[in-house]
């Protein structure tokens, strides 16, 4: 069904009595489903098309065939994400809806007793706000659109953003993969205030160089906070090993923690150096302590030696679906040589930050990976992103980081 002033597959007018109004319309049957899922994605092959003519970012009705309202989202033409779906019933989500549920993120957050500066205010889909993402860096606030919608009322989240935050830089991180499936027009740049696009921040004590500009995701892993926790508390007085570093936040956590040593590997010659940029930030940790080495991670797998604690925290190995085979393959195979390398009595962190990869599949790579080795090992502990990334009830896709604390004898 192509988009028209006033037609619809079943030849009705839009809905709630205005034909001007334009809709949303799923296929027949996939309503009851969707009331039922309360799921906040709704793909475009569950839609029968869409009526009128959607103003740029409007709140849209989804309806079903027979005119019924089911809920209200925000239409994406080019996403396979057909409908990011901001609340279900035929209420329309009243005036200032935005600003309330941003003041409900924001507040749980201070709740949350997180020690450190640096945290995630706004989950997307998580927090109810579809399409938004918030990270607090210290005095910096980094905002990621990954909807036009929002992108339309990027005025709105600002305002609130300045008021909850007096002071704060406000900094717009575009991702070019939904620039380009939701057509955005933001640049990448300061949204208040100025800089160099970084900031100093702090976790437990330790100080690290948030790129925001330049460096992944908006700046910073703030989702594996908790878990660095962990490595530091297993590693105090033992020897680590940390996989596909990054800039170094799960050494230098293990180090301050009392760590003998600390071996860091990292294909990416930048990210090396702003790990020692970090390691200069904190002059009480013992740096003959850090190791950083720039290299292939699987290649130096092959004569690691043998380590206490190892940390491996790959990049995704499949994004969508179809490569999900080769990431089994592929995760297999890395915690096979980490096993390996893993002292007795060690522990492992093995992590998969893959969204093709559920948490039941990744269970059973662990768990082959441990056969393969043919060590007796023990599943201490599942592991999550920490509490400032809450993931919706109805919404399992944004559980996307998996991990395990395995235990070799």
């Amino acid at each position: 069904m192509s988009s028209s002033k006033s037609g619809s597959a079943s030849g009705r007018e839009a809905p709630s009595g205005s034909p001007q109004r334009a809709a949303v319309v799923v296929r027949q049957g996939r309503d009851a489903v969707l009331l039922r899922s309360r799921h906040p994605w709704i793909y475009s092959q569950s839609l029968a098309g869409v009526v009128g003519e959607p103003a740029d970012g409007e709140l849209l009705p989804v309806t079903s065939i027979e005119g019924r309202v089911l809920g209200w989202g925000f239409h994406s033409p080019n996403s396979l994400i057909a409908v990011r779906v901001v609340s279900y019933g035929e209420p329309e989500p009243r005036e200032g809806w935005l600003s309330e549920r941003l003041r409900a993120a924001c507040d749980l957050r201070a709740r949350l007793g997180i020690d450190s500066d640096a945290m995630r205010l706004v989950n997307a889909e998580g927090d109810f706000l579809p399409g938004l993402v918030a990270d607090r860096y210290g005095d910096t606030i980094v905002i990621a659109l990954h909807a036009r919608a929002m992108e339309t009322r990027v005025g709105e989240i600002v305002s609130f953003l300045k008021e909850a935050f007096p002071g704060a830089r406000l900094f717009l991180k575009r991702d070019e993969h939904y620039a380009g499936v939701e057509n955005l027009g933001l640049a990448t740049g300061y949204l208040a205030g100025d800089g160099d696009g970084t900031s100093i921040i702090q976790e437990a004590g330790v100080r690290f160089v948030a790129d925001f500009a330049k460096g992944q995701k908006t700046g910073f892993y703030l989702d594996q906070r908790e878990n660095r926790r962990l490595a530091a508390q297993l590693g105090a007085g033992r020897t680590v090993l940390n996989l596909f570093s990054y800039t170094g936040a799960f050494a230098l956590r293990a180090a301050a923690a009392g760590a003998v040593s600390v071996v860091s590997v990292e294909s990416s010659a930048r990210a090396i150096e702003t790990s020692k940029r970090n390691a200069e930030l904190n002059p009480g940790i013992r740096s003959e302590a850090l190791s950083w080495i720039h290299a292939d991670v699987f290649s130096f797998l092959k004569e690691a030696g043998r380590y206490d604690v190892i940390v491996a925290d790959p990049p995704p190995f499949a994004r969508r679906r179809a490569e999900a085979e080769g990431a089994v393959r592929g995760y297999i195979g890395l915690y096979h040589q980490v096993l390996k390398a893993l002292n007795p009595g060690g522990f492992a962190l093995l992590f998969s930050c893959s969204g093709a990869v559920d948490r039941p599949l990744f269970r059973q790579i662990v768990s082959e990976a441990v056969l393969r080795s043919g060590r007796a090992v023990r599943l201490v502990r599942e592991l999550h992103a920490d509490t400032d990334h809450p993931v919706a009830a109805a919404h399992p896709e944004g559980e996307y980081l998996k991990g395990w604390i395995v235990h070799a004898q």
